[in-house]
């Protein structure tokens, strides 16, 4: 099943504890809105999300590094456009949203490594028993998760993430033959 996703519960929390912390505020809500993998959320440039105007996209559709295809226009929630407005109102159109300590002088953005200790320095704030069940990757599955979880609609889930088959979503989601046999267990006709 791979890393676990975030609840709602966790993720209310989260955004109480990254609140004025500028990057991790943008990673959280970036991060579970737009579903994209590590490598594409830290490639995300201001002009991905803010107009030239300085106002902020209402959607972001991004070429995907590993599959080279754009993904749908996934729409930027309230979370996320309050947290881009707060920080990213002064950046150049060509910065990147998520900037590294080094970024004056490499013109970078954070590197993998630097995501992956930010999410598990989130965890253990969290106060979760086993933070090696999580990453960069319980950011993208989070929202994911909650959609199927909502709607048990793996195509669209599938579509959202840019995924190529039911089947690998399915796994990806950790659909398994007992949770489809409950599923229909709760269906009665």
């Amino acid at each position: 099943m791979g890393k676990k996703p975030l609840e709602r519960k966790q993720i209310e929390k989260l955004r109480k504890i990254v609140k004025g912390i500028p990057l991790h505020e943008l990673l959280l809500n970036l991060g579970i809105d737009l579903m994209l993998r590590s490598s594409d959320l830290r490639s995300l440039k201001v002009s991905d999300v803010l107009n030239p105007s300085g106002t902020v996209k209402e959607s972001v559709s991004v070429k995907q590094i590993k599959t080279k295809k754009r993904t749908l226009a996934m729409p930027i929630m309230d979370n996320s456009k309050i947290a881009i407005a707060k920080h990213l109102s002064d950046k150049s159109q060509d910065d990147f949203v998520f900037e590294g300590r080094k970024s004056n002088y490499t013109k970078q953005p954070i590197s993998g490594q630097q995501y992956g200790r930010i999410v598990k320095s989130w965890m253990k704030q969290l106060g979760l028993e086993d933070v090696s069940e999580y990453s960069t990757h319980s950011m993208r599955k989070s929202k994911a998760t909650a959609i199927y979880q909502e709607t048990h609609d793996v195509d669209a889930v599938r579509r959202l993430l840019g995924q190529s088959s039911v089947t690998a979503t399915s796994a990806y989601l950790g659909v398994t033959d007992n949770s489809a046999i409950e599923l229909a267990k709760s269906i009665n006709l």
